[in-house]
């Protein structure tokens, strides 16, 4: 880091010693602090994905009916049907309306957290838009000295944001097995009101869960990919020239 001091830091010893520390720290807690946010980030997209999780398996497990009806057809031809009794119906009701609140709370807090880092995030993207573009031009000169002083970062900053994109698409996988858990719910075995719940809480869950970078992208692997490949489509075009 390039700084005007009051003092020499090339030749003198003491004002070399000095620089070296004051970088140290300043580098230190950059780097904290950018760990510390992806950790903490983390955490909150762990969260979000147990209690898809959660709500996953209460639909996987929802009760079956107890009676079964036998009908007999013409020519010997035996049906048997399932129906929830009147006094399952209440018990399927009152499940089926914690399922559809307990999935409003996590879309709730899904949205509370776009609009809490959505901002952060995007200046996120945005600083390894850029730091990937400026570094993969140091690296362009192909000379061991610019190599060893920029290629180790590089590899380090991609690695950060491929591990962070990662982690925030687990949210939206995860949410994408939610449609298939509420149809295999035994809808049939209900009564019309239930079923119309049931249809209706089908029809919220049909778009996959993300969180926005400022109401822009969705923070994921698609966003990933495309810094990526930005980044690299400009370190062509400067290998080229």
């Amino acid at each position: 880091m390039y700084f005007s001091y009051p003092f020499n830091t090339s030749t003198d010893f003491n004002g070399y010693v000095v620089a070296c520390i004051f970088h140290w720290l300043l580098s230190y807690f950059c780097s904290t602090q950018f760990v510390m946010f992806d950790l903490f980030l983390s955490i909150m997209v762990f969260h979000l994905w147990g209690h898809f999780k959660i709500l996953i398996n209460s639909l996987n497990n929802f009760p079956k009916p107890s009676v079964e009806t036998h009908f007999e057809l013409e020519g010997g031809i035996n049906i048997n049907a399932e129906k929830y009794s009147k006094e399952e119906l209440i018990k399927v009701s009152q499940k089926l309306k914690e399922c559809i609140d307990y999935h409003r709370e996590i879309i709730q807090f899904k949205k509370a957290m776009s609009d809490v880092f959505g901002p952060m995030l995007f200046c996120y993207y945005v600083f390894h838009q850029t730091s990937g573009c400026l570094l993969l031009l140091e690296c362009s000169q192909m000379t061991a000295q610019a190599l060893i002083r920029f290629l180790p970062l590089t590899i380090i900053l991609t690695q950060q944001l491929i591990q962070l994109s990662i982690i925030f698409e687990l949210v939206g996988s995860e949410s994408e097995k939610l449609k298939d858990a509420v149809y295999g719910v035994p809808w049939e075995c209900m009564d019309v009101s239930n079923r119309k719940v049931v249809a209706f809480f089908l029809m919220n869950v049909q778009e996959p869960v993300h969180i926005k970078a400022l109401g822009v992208a969705n923070v994921g692997v698609t966003s990933m990919a495309a810094i990526l490949k930005t980044s690299l489509s400009y370190f062509a075009f400067l290998r080229s020239m």
